[in-house]
């Protein structure tokens, strides 16, 4: 059975696609907003000037000038367009409006045809964690693999979730198709920057700019369960058409799970510089709690997840003990405080305000 789905953005996502801007000559921040350049148009235009050559071998220069740090021969790409006589904006590819000056590398998002999307197999991957926690029994499996003394604890098995879906290529997961979403209109796009924050030293690290998909967006995308009855265990009869009920609420028992996770762990260090972001996970478990799980889950995709987000770590954590789990995390993190784990947070910050990333909502339309 086909379901159409809506995808919301409840805070900034960003599914990296290995692309970068550099700040010295991909991109002009001016009075609040960031343009795109063309460099195609720019090139073309700077050789139907006069002395165009010459002016096109300084253009490259001083790009290689920037590259290797040479601080004196730095010149802005607004200077040097501007001695040039070019209206940089007449060459703008795409113009982002931003609250605070931007003067860094920008870390790009997947797009299609120059729109943003987010891929099926990012949904379906997260998916396919919230699918395994649940049917994880730590008892059979991972117990077995767990020897406190060993290193670190490691699956014995060619890749994590095949004791329970299956040999790869032909797990049961092949029952379960999510496209990629239909791309989101291009003023869709914003940039953000990320901070790591550690909740040991209480401090901000040095933050990375991203190009995201803004908080409200929204979009489509297509989930298929294809599964006839016969072909799947009784385990998996969300998989079978007409079954989908059950997988949303299990995605939202996996959420419920890590949003509890995280509000102990804030509160248990807790501190004014992370105030909103608790509010925050406050508000979102009540309106998971509130949510109607037939129709619609929650999810946490792309940059910033952490390490509970990201894993069925929850479902490890409810079978040991305090020791057992602290030993657990330093033999396998060899530097992590088992106090502190993870230290670390993603966070977005807005003016004064902070959240965190990632956050969407998948609904029935």
């Amino acid at each position: 059975m086909i379901m159409d789905m809506k995808v919301e953005i409840l805070t900034e996502v960003n599914i990296g696609s290995g692309e970068v801007l550099s700040q010295f000559s991909d991109y002009i921040y001016d009075d609040g907003t960031v343009y795109y350049i063309d460099h195609d148009r720019l090139l073309e235009a700077l050789l139907k000037k006069k002395n165009g050559e010459k002016m096109l071998d300084q253009f490259i220069m001083i790009v290689k000038n920037q590259a290797k740090k040479n601080v004196r021969q730095r010149l802005k790409l607004k200077n040097f367009l501007e001695e040039a006589g070019l209206d940089y904006k007449e060459y703008a590819l795409r113009k982002i409006p931003v609250k605070d000056e931007i003067k860094e590398q920008i870390q790009l998002h997947v797009k299609s045809s120059g729109q943003p999307y987010i891929p099926g197999s990012s949904l379906k991957g997260a998916i396919r964690t919230a699918l395994i926690s649940f049917f994880f029994n730590l008892s059979k499996s991972t117990l077995k693999s767990y020897n406190p003394q060993r290193k670190s604890y490691k699956p014995k098995q060619k890749y994590f979730g095949q004791d329970i879906f299956g040999n790869y290529g032909e797990d049961v997961l092949k029952y379960l198709h999510v496209s990629d979403t239909m791309p989101f209109q291009v003023e869709a796009l914003a940039i953000a920057r990320f901070y790591k924050f550690d909740l040991k030293s209480r401090k901000m690290e040095i933050p990375t700019v991203k190009e995201v998909i803004a908080q409200g967006s929204v979009s489509t995308f297509r989930m298929k369960t294809n599964a006839k009855k016969d072909e799947v265990k009784d385990d998996f009869a969300f998989l079978q058409e007409k079954q989908e009920d059950a997988l949303l609420k299990i995605i939202n028992e996996y959420t419920l799970k890590n949003i509890t996770t995280e509000l102990e762990q804030l509160q248990k260090h807790k501190s004014d510089e992370i105030k909103d972001i608790e509010e925050f996970y406050d508000n979102l478990l009540q309106t998971v709690k509130e949510a109607d799980w037939t129709r619609e889950a929650f999810l946490r995709i792309g940059s910033g997840k952490t390490y509970y987000d990201n894993t069925v770590a929850n479902a490890i954590i409810e079978r040991l003990s305090k020791e057992d789990l602290q030993d657990l995390i330093r033999r396998t993190f060899k530097n992590a405080d088992a106090n502190f784990f993870p230290k670390t947070r993603t966070i977005i910050m807005q003016g004064f305000y902070k959240k965190v990333p990632g956050w969407i909502k998948i609904s029935k339309v």
